[in-house]
């Protein structure tokens, strides 16, 4: 009992240190988009040549830098609570308001409708008694039709849901479904669910801009050659000063963004890492039973492993799903030209340096056999 306290406390104080991890990173993020705009206002007056606005603002005299940070913080998390909600709905390929609004346009798809209701409302139900156990709210479920089991819930204030994949239900027994909503509940009543689906903003929009700014400059005709593209329409060379500004922004933004990308990347899986350890702690303590949710984990990985590295996903939706597979399959494409293979490149090899999203399975699957020992040995007179 006093190791699982250990352990218990030790989580809590590594949780609470990434929390504060991706405050500072907010903070950061905050000054990063200061020193770019200066840069990116600094340079506007290259079109026109002029040079003393240049440096005037380059000296950061517009605005000083701390009061943006104090103020711009608080936005920024603020902004990661809603937005990133949206963010992480859209992640999972529907909406439960796309799913309602959406016609089935074929007997097929309307079958399929139909399955997907009344499953909905009957893991409703089983969602409603296992939350009333732990007298916590019971979440909104949506049920996705997707061929990979898993399962994640995103969170914000006065707003709750659980996402199950049809293809879970199916292979899951009744024991290990409690098991597995079970986990997915412990994620809310921990308040992590909030945390992760707030922080997945900062890695989702550091990676759009640094690819958004990646097609700056391969699109810039002063690239163009060395990255192998074709003009077909004639616009690479046209712009002049304007291209030669957006290519300096560029060159000088792209470092810095995908510095942000990899920090803020790191500490999300991280993150992601230490919560699904205390998640099937606290849905062992809902459901009763380590061995459900370990043997729903063998059967979730067993039937599942991927043909591809499943780290090859978008970083997103992947860090909050019960076990680490996409809940849509990515469609991978050769690359072609010498700008998609360097950007294959650059995603692999961040793949290589950046952590994994989750604890390995048979790690987990060691924990809760060892809780379930403890537990039948208690039981013994």
């Amino acid at each position: 009992m006093a190791s699982l306290l250990s352990t218990t406390w030790s989580l809590r104080a590594r949780l609470l240190a990434l929390v504060v991890g991706l405050v500072v990173f907010d903070a950061v993020a905050v000054a990063v988009a200061y020193v770019l705009g200066h840069v990116a206002f600094g340079l506007l007056p290259l079109v026109g040549y002029d040079t003393g606005t240049l440096f005037w603002t380059m000296g950061f005299d517009i605005v000083p830098l701390w009061p943006v940070i104090l103020v711009g913080t608080p936005l920024v998390l603020a902004v990661q609570s809603i937005y990133g909600y949206r963010m992480t709905l859209r992640g999972a390929g529907t909406t439960a308001t796309e799913s309602r609004a959406s016609d089935p346009e074929s007997i097929d798809e309307m079958r399929a409708e139909v399955r997907r209701s009344e499953t909905t409302d009957r893991l409703q139900r089983r969602v409603a008694r296992l939350a009333q156990t732990v007298d916590m709210a019971t979440p909104d479920v949506t049920v996705i039709d997707a061929e990979a089991p898993n399962s994640y819930v995103a969170s914000r204030p006065g707003e709750q849901t659980l996402f199950v994949t049809t293809a879970l239900v199916d292979q899951l027994d009744d024991a290990e479904l409690d098991a597995v909503i079970a986990h997915e509940l412990a994620h809310l009543k921990n308040g992590d669910a909030f945390v992760m689906t707030a922080a997945a903003f900062l890695p989702t929009v550091s990676a759009l801009f640094t690819r958004t700014l990646g097609k700056t400059v391969q699109y810039s005709g002063l690239c163009h050659w060395f990255l192998g593209g074709e003009d077909r329409d004639g616009t690479w060379f046209a712009g002049g000063n304007i291209q030669i500004v957006m290519l300096l922004f560029a060159v000088i933004a792209i470092p810095v963004t995908a510095t942000l990308y990899l920090a803020s990347t790191a500490c999300y899986r991280l993150l992601s890492r230490i919560r699904e350890y205390a998640a099937d702690a606290g849905g062992v303590a809902i459901c009763g039973s380590p061995a459900a949710l370990a043997s729903a984990l063998e059967t979730l990985t067993d039937s599942q492993r991927p043909d591809t590295d499943i780290r090859t996903a978008e970083t997103g939706v992947r860090e909050l799903c019960v076990v680490p597979h996409a809940i849509e399959p990515d469609e991978q494409t050769p690359p072609e030209g010498r700008a998609e293979r360097l950007a294959h490149r650059w995603r692999t090899v961040t793949e290589r340096v950046l952590p994994g999203s989750h604890p390995a399975v048979d790690d987990r699957i060691d924990a809760l056999t060892e809780r379930q020992s403890t537990l039948d040995q208690h039981e013994q007179p």
